[in-house]
């Protein structure tokens, strides 16, 4: 992930981005909380799949926890506002 993938993903927090993960899967995500601080620098988030309609419903309940290290990209959706400071 590059700084400008990071800097996005630290200002997502309530919005919706495209994660890829260096094993190559990509789903979106709802972002809680990054904490890029030592011993783990990793992402709080929350599955999401996107309807027919284009509504964004949580695949699951259980939010997960995962690594900056295996986050391979992040990026905005089309199609989607975002505010201007994101």
């Amino acid at each position: 992930m590059t700084r400008e993938e990071l800097d996005l993903l630290k200002r997502s927090e309530d919005y919706i981005l495209a994660i890829e993960l260096t094993s190559g899967e990509q789903f979106f995500a709802e972002i809680v909380m990054v904490v890029d601080e030592p011993p783990t620098p990793d992402v709080f988030l929350l599955k999401v799949t996107r309807e027919p309609d284009g509504v964004f419903v949580a695949s699951t309940t259980a939010g997960q926890s995962i690594l900056l290290a295996e986050i391979s990209r992040v990026a905005p959706i089309p199609g989607v506002n975002y505010p201007e400071s994101l």
